[in-house]
């Protein structure tokens, strides 16, 4: 018995020396993790705990472990609010989780960094996933960094989960009163994120004093209420907003305080009243996560962001035309379609079952205009005209096997699988070699960025951003669909001098989307 315990403990040893010496066995603040050598080039670790927190609290370090984590599976995803139409945009953008189990224990990274074999001290890429601040994950395959890492040399990738919707952000009017503390907390969960990568990353090959932000739609919006919320940062080098903005107003429709009626209107459902005291609270509190979202389900309920003036501001466009904010490099950008699925998943739901074309594209385009392409042209002057090194682009690509139905251009979020190089995932329908080099390409510009956000993009051959120069950068689009073209602003922000004209003709389009 004794030599099987001896030969036991000798095999672990052995494991931890060989871990070790590859770089799989690394140490951090709450204690040891082990991840995998997901291929001979890139290390994986999944699902380190980065913070804990219960319900409606600010997030807290984890507690430190005396036994190594083995990080070789995601975490709980946070709790989704699945909504026929979150769940409709899922379906049309593939993006369904596999096999995923979700819980209000779910604050964890994903880091993928380069073997030890391989240059290190590299670069950090910190993404933030989109969804609306209501659904949205890190466990998806499209966010897979093993091949943003594997392909590039000098960068880390890594991914979290943050709280969404009630449980993010709960628009409680017992919490409404405070000026000291938020009830923003999948803000304040992203700020914990930063902060742990900050502290642990030179462990995994990262460089602490070399770390960016970029995030896509709701990703992109609180990359930018991130600056705003931190104008005096020394984490974050360099932003890149893809699709989303808080200061170019993509998300002005999260911003117009808490209405007490969406919060009671849930309590009641869950037997805990409409009596908003402290009582109301603390049954809240006790209600099982599963139950409380169903009935965020059942009532239709929208939990946005608050203007708590301290993750997220009420007067963030002063803010913005007053250069309040973290003023390191930007690059922003939308799609050229950005609406088609949205619009889209709207037909598909409705009793039609169909999306027509012509009203699909109309009411698409406008949305799109104003929603998402001014968005990015606002966002873009506001840090001209604090002297920020800008750079613009507009991803115009359209792939048969990301746009796979004849409604879908380069619509929201078509970008994210050529960024992230997991284009790859189906095989049903092949490749074109125009798709394989617009991914390398995009993929090495954002590297590029991550690398050197002051000098990496204009040594990769791009112009800083100037409305009056041929310095938009398109991407993948008619004339160069393998990587880029450079365009002139103006043509694609001609209507946003007439936003009104065009939010009053958006109006009557959607009296077409009335069933």
């Amino acid at each position: 018995m004794r030599s099987l315990l001896s030969f036991s403990l000798t095999s672990t040893l052995v494991a931890c020396a060989v871990a070790q010496s590859i770089g799989l066995l690394v140490p951090t603040q709450q204690g040891d993790v082990q991840g995998t050598l997901i291929n001979p080039s890139v290390r994986q670790f999944l699902g380190i705990p980065y913070a804990t927190a219960e319900r409606w609290t600010v997030p807290k370090l984890p507690m430190k472990r005396s036994d190594t984590l083995i990080a070789d599976t995601y975490s709980d995803s946070c709790i989704q609010q699945g909504t026929p139409a979150n769940l409709e945009y899922m379906k049309l953008t593939a993006a369904l989780v596999p096999n995923v189990t979700e819980s209000e224990d779910c604050l964890s990274v994903n880091i993928w960094t380069p073997s030890t074999s391989r240059k290190q001290r590299t670069a950090v890429m910190i993404w933030i996933y989109g969804g609306g601040f209501n659904f949205g994950t890190s466990n998806l395959p499209t966010y897979d960094g093993q091949f943003l890492v594997r392909d590039n040399d000098d960068v880390t990738v890594v991914t979290f989960n943050y709280r969404l919707n009630i449980f993010g952000q709960p628009n409680a009017p017992q919490l409404a009163n405070s000026t000291t503390d938020s009830q923003n907390f999948g803000l304040l969960d992203i700020h914990a994120a930063v902060n742990w990568v900050h502290d642990n990353i030179a462990n995994f090959g990262g460089d602490p004093d070399r770390i960016i932000l970029f995030g896509q739609s709701a990703g992109g919006a609180a990359t930018d209420a991130y600056t705003f919320a931190h104008p005096n940062d020394t984490i974050v080098k360099g932003v890149i907003q893809q699709s989303g903005s808080i200061s170019g107003n993509h998300f002005a429709q999260l911003l117009p305080g808490i209405d007490p009626a969406t919060w009671n209107n849930v309590s009641a459902v869950v037997g805990c009243g409409t009596n908003p005291d402290d009582a109301q609270l603390e049954c809240m509190k006790k209600v099982p996560g599963r139950t409380l979202e169903d009935a965020v389900v059942s009532t239709n309920a929208a939990f946005n962001l608050v203007p708590d003036n301290i993750t997220n501001f009420s007067d963030t466009p002063e803010r913005a035309a007053a250069g309040n904010f973290l003023q390191v490099p930007l690059l922003v950008g939308s799609t050229q379609h950005e609406a088609d699925i949205l619009i889209a998943g709207q037909f598909l739901l409705s009793p039609l079952g169909f999306a027509p074309p012509l009203v699909t594209e109309l009411a698409a385009d406008l949305l799109t205009e104003l929603s998402f392409t001014c968005s990015a042209n606002v966002t873009a002057q506001n840090r001209l005209n604090a002297g920020v090194p800008t750079w613009r682009y507009q991803y115009q690509a359209v792939f048969r096997d990301i746009s796979t139905r004849p409604y879908l251009r380069a619509w929201h979020g078509s970008d994210l699988p050529i960024v992230f190089g997991t284009y790859n995932q189906s095989v049903e329908i092949p490749k074109t070699p125009e798709e394989i080099a617009l991914s390398n390409y995009m993929q090495n510009a954002w590297v590029a960025f991550a690398r050197d956000p002051q000098e990496g993009l204009l040594n990769f051959g791009w112009p800083n951003y100037s409305p009056a120069s041929q310095s938009l950068i398109q991407l993948g689009n008619f004339y160069n669909l393998s990587s880029a073209t450079f365009g002139n602003a103006a043509e694609v922000d001609f209507a946003c001098a007439r936003a009104e004209t065009l939010a009053a003709i958006s109006a009557q389009v959607n009296d077409l989307l009335t069933f």
